[in-house]
């Protein structure tokens, strides 16, 4: 009974070990997250050369197309055609989206 444990507890702990070890391109993936989001909210609001600069990181990234950026790309998209209509956030997450979008200009701008 204690062979059994410890062997099943080998795998799980090389996963653990080689999941702080190595952390691989998933760890990467969330942060460029925002990149779907501002590329949405450009595509909202109607700046196009944003939308696609953030379109174009994203998939350079290999994270366009997949359901987390989807999802991303979707309401940062409401956020933008919101904003763009109505001049103002509607709530504290397209506060959230705006503010990211603005550093994302900047860091643009900086270029």
């Amino acid at each position: 009974m204690r062979m059994r444990k410890s062997l099943t507890a080998i795998p799980v702990l090389y996963s653990l070990i080689s999941i702080i070890a190595f952390p691989g391109s998933s760890v990467a993936a969330e942060k460029d997250y925002p990149l779907c989001t501002v590329g949405g909210y450009f595509s909202g609001s109607g700046d196009k050369f944003l939308s696609e600069l953030a379109r174009n990181s994203a998939q350079e990234r290999k994270i366009l197309g997949d359901p987390i950026c989807n999802a991303a790309w979707k309401n940062g998209y409401k956020a933008g055609e919101n904003f763009s209509k109505t001049g103002k956030p509607n709530n504290h997450a397209e506060q959230f989206v705006l503010r990211q979008a603005t550093e994302f200009r900047a860091k643009v701008s900086d270029l």
